[in-house]
């Protein structure tokens, strides 16, 4: 069945769509629902309260990545396991409940506390999602499972300690370990489309599993001796934070706890206890203790060697932009001597010039923008090249204020082109001309696109570089995937030209209470009504030249009548 929107125009019915978001929770709550079923085998104190529940780090990194859209299917997950086990429905809600607060709590931390995609790039935030998984979530959900439990006569008071802690650190640890693997999997899986990167990657798991069977599983028989084997596991961990990635380390570190998980509970293994649950809860200290300062280790080196590659790409960039200083000044030397008839005239040009260009690298500098107009901004940085021509330089679009990144990525663009440009584009000669345009469009998914194009006409014949420069890396690799778009470069030989492509909610700024809908309904209103305007202003220009002809049309039409009668009178 069609539906009409209040115009009474027939909307879409987006079947595929909403197809794939139910397939997505099935999928998720049958996936729940396993794995919940399997880790209640290993509850001892309670048939509820189970010291592995990796279930916990399921939800989390379901939230993590899917969206918290999927938290239903946690809820109805949960519902159909904690019922199946001989509790009433309500009881079962509570839990269910609790279960989920868990997740949503957890990850609504680590998105504003934790910086949320990136927490596991620096060891403080690594530190702060530990803590997350202990607390709040962790904690609610326990208290609010032992508080249901016990007003339907299934605790005991005396028991409560005992089965509350268990709870506790069993979604803790689910959290700590299952989460982190799963979510840097599931960002960072494209790694391994390079063979070397998955071999690197192959190899570990390799030593890891290794490490596993004669440390932690059931196949070799426990002895005093073996026990100390347990101390092979730092190995991998240490290998995996150092030389690897923290998707690597915390995929060994599940791996490790998973065969751990294995001799603990065929009674083998280094933490095998007369009393069940309490050696599975020593098994949860090894889990933690491995995993929480190993992704740590993990996210400092990474950020070391972050550090240095900026360290690298600035000196980089000094080199880069210091010949092009000293080749852009010798440029507006010769255009402002071309122009110039005495040294005053040369001096106060030239001056005014280098000005204009100081002002454009301050800006360049300064990281503290709060947004910038496109329109003054591409003039503020095109200033430096038009030696006093402005119409040498077309700039146009529609009224649009960028957030500070895109500004400053945007800046730097065009400073880019415009350097090169006056070295050896349209503006190293006085006939050559650059248009600058931009405008809001619509994807193939309807969604919101910012586009910028950079024309150059009537210049030397383009052609295209024996070599990659920095230059060509800043254009199509370091501005577009800053601002998650795209970019092409064109040496057509008629003139160079530069297209960047991005999603609005990546340029345009996101102010506090207003929602980026909102913000690009106000910027695709902007578009519309600079595409009305340059309507009129063609229309205006058809109408100029329809009467300029009517005129000329009109005055030949007179002189001949003049003519005709001078001959006719013998004028």
């Amino acid at each position: 069945m069609q539906v009409r929107n209040l115009t009474g125009e027939y909307l879409p019915t987006e079947i595929p769509g909403l197809f794939e978001r139910v397939a997505e929770l099935v999928v998720i709550t049958i996936i729940y629902v396993v794995v919940a079923k399997l880790s209640l085998v290993l509850a001892s104190l309670h048939p509820n309260a189970t010291p592995i529940w990796p279930a916990a780090g399921f939800g989390l990194a379901c939230l993590r990545l899917r969206g918290y859209r999927v938290a239903p299917a946690l809820f109805v997950a949960s519902f159909l396991v904690n019922a199946g086990t001989a509790l009433s429905i309500v009881t079962a809600l509570a839990i269910a409940a609790g279960n989920t607060l868990e997740a949503v709590i957890t990850s609504l931390i680590v998105d504003e506390w934790a910086r949320g995609k990136t927490a596991f790039d620096r060891p403080v935030d690594v530190a702060k999602v530990t803590v997350c998984c202990f607390a709040p979530g962790a904690a609610l959900s326990a208290t609010i499972g032992l508080a249901s439990l016990h007003l339907a006569g299934q605790v005991d008071a005396s028991a409560f300690r005992g089965v509350w802690t268990t709870w506790w650190l069993g979604d803790s640890a689910g959290m700590l370990v299952v989460a982190p693997a799963l979510v840097l999997w599931g960002r960072n899986w494209r790694q391994l489309q390079d063979s070397s990167e998955a071999l690197r990657s192959g190899v570990l798991y390799a030593a890891t599993i290794f490490v596993g069977l004669i440390a932690f599983s059931p196949l070799f028989e426990q002895t005093a001796s073996r026990t100390a084997l347990a101390f092979l596991a730092i190995v991998p961990l240490m290998w995996a934070a150092v030389r690897r990635n923290p998707r690597d380390t915390a995929t060994v570190a599940l791996l490790l706890s998973a065969f751990a998980v294995w001799g603990t509970m065929m009674h083998g293994g280094p933490f095998l206890r007369s009393d069940r649950n309490e050696s599975f809860l020593l098994l949860l200290a090894f889990m933690i203790a491995a995993t929480a300062p190993s992704l740590a280790l993990s996210a400092e080196v990474v950020e070391q060697k972050r550090q240095k590659d900026q360290v690298d790409f600035v000196l980089r960039e000094l080199s880069h932009r210091s010949k092009n200083l000293l080749a852009v000044v010798q440029s507006m030397a010769s255009q402002v001597a071309r122009r110039s008839s005495d040294f005053e005239s040369f001096y106060a040009g030239y001056a005014a010039r280098l000005q204009a260009l100081a002002e454009v690298h301050d800006s360049l500098v300064a990281g503290d923008w709060r947004g910038a107009d496109i329109r003054d901004l591409a003039r503020k940085q095109m200033r430096p090249f038009t030696d006093g021509a402005e119409s040498s330089i077309i700039v146009e679009g529609p009224s649009l204020v960028l957030n500070p990144q895109a500004a400053e990525q945007i800046g730097l663009a065009l400073h880019e082109l415009g350097t090169n440009a006056v070295k050896h584009g349209a503006l190293s000669v006085e006939a050559g001309s650059v248009e600058i345009r931009w405008d809001l469009e619509r994807g193939e998914h309807g969604e919101s696109l910012f586009r910028l194009d950079w024309q150059e006409a009537r210049g030397p014949r383009v052609s295209r570089p024996e070599r990659v420069g920095f230059g060509h890396v800043l254009l199509t690799r370091v501005v577009p995937e800053t601002l998650r778009g795209r970019a092409t470069l064109d040496f057509n030989p008629e003139g160079l030209r530069f297209a960047l492509l991005a999603p609005t909610r990546y340029v345009l700024p996101i102010v506090k209470g207003v929602t980026a809908m909102a913000i690009e309904r106000t910027a695709d209103a902007s578009a519309r009504l600079y595409a009305q305007q340059r309507v009129r202003r063609a229309h205006d220009r058809r109408t100029a030249a329809a009467a300029s002809g009517a005129f000329v049309h009109n005055q030949t039409n007179s002189e001949s009548r003049a003519a005709h009668f001078d001959a006719r009178n013998g004028v």
